[in-house]
C-alpha cells in the first residue's frame, strides 16, 4: 500500500512539468522543515569512501547530498516512481538508485556497509524485527544505523497499538492507506538490540520549532 501511494504521489509530480536535473542539497535532513536538528555529523564526520546505503530514499536529496560529500552511496526505495524522480533529478551526481524493497536488498546484498540510514522510510513502515536484523547483518564493526520517522508522541499520546494506519491523500483528492509502526523510544531500543545493535543517540525533534510535541523520533545505534 505504501508503494502504491508514493508511486501515485510520484507520477503527480512528473507530471507537473520538466524534472530538471538539481544540485545536491547542501544539508542532510531529518525532519520535513530544512533546518532542524543534526546533519551529516551523526552518521560520521569525514564520509569520504564510506559504504552507506538509504533505505527508502524517495527523490534522493539525502543520497545525492551524501554522494556529493565524498561517500559511496546507494539509494533504495519500492516505488519505481520515486525511482524515477530520483535519477532524473541526481543521476548526473554519480549517486546510485536501486528499485528494491529493503528486507530483499539487504539479504542480496554484500556485508560490509558503514552507514545504513532512512529517513521517513523503510524503517517504520515494514514490520521491524527482520528489517533491523538484516541492517545488523550487512552493517561492519561499529557501523552505524541512524532512522527517523513520525514520533509517536506527535499528537500528544503514544497510541496503544503500534501497528497503525494513517489516510494519506494525494494532490487530486485520492486516498491511500500507509501502514506504519508508532513505536515509543524504548520499545525501539529493545528491538534494536534484540538484532544485536546498541542505542548511540535518541532525539526528539520539533519541526515546527514551535510545535507542542515532537514531531520526529530521530534514533542512532552502533554495531559493535
Amino acid at each position: 500500500m505504501t508503494a502504491t501511494f508514493w508511486d501515485a504521489h510520484a507520477a503527480a509530480r512528473l507530471t507537473q512539468g520538466p524534472v530538471i536535473p538539481l544540485d545536491p542539497p547542501p544539508r542532510m535532513e531529518w525532519t520535513q522543515r530544512p533546518g532542524i536538528g543534526p546533519g551529516t555529523e551523526i552518521i560520521g564526520e569525514d564520509l569520504t569512501g564510506r559504504r552507506i546505503v538509504e533505505l527508502g530514499c524517495g527523490a534522493g536529496h539525502n543520497t545525492a547530498h551524501l554522494t556529493a560529500a565524498g561517500a559511496a552511496v546507494v539509494g533504495v526505495d519500492r516505488s519505481a516512481g520515486q525511482i524515477r524522480r530520483a535519477v532524473a533529478h541526481y543521476g548526473h551526481t554519480g549517486a546510485q538508485f536501486r528499485h528494491a524493497d529493503a528486507l530483499p536488498y539487504l539479504t542480496r546484498a554484500s556485508q560490509g556497509l558503514d552507514v545504513i540510514f532512512s529517513v521517513f522510510g523503510a524503517i517504520g513502515t515494514s514490520e521491524p524485527t527482520r528489517l533491523l536484523s538484516a541492517c545488523a547483518r550487512s552493517l561492519t564493526h561499529h557501523g552505524i544505523l541512524a532512522f527517523c520517522l513520525p514520533h509517536p508522541q506527535r499528537t500528544g499520546a503514544i497510541p496503544a497499538y503500534p501497528r497503525t494506519r494513517d489516510t494519506a491523500t494525494l494532490q487530486d483528492g485520492r486516498t491511500h492507506l500507509i501502514e506504519h509502526w508508532d513505536m515509543a523510544p524504548v520499545a525501539w531500543t529493545s528491538a534494536l538490540n534484540q538484532a544485536g545493535l546498541t542505542v548511540s543517540g535518541v532525539y526528539h525533534l520539533h519541526a515546527p520549532a514551535d510545535a507542542r510535541w515532537p514531531t520526529t523520533l530521530l534514533i542512532t545505534a552502533r554495531k559493535l
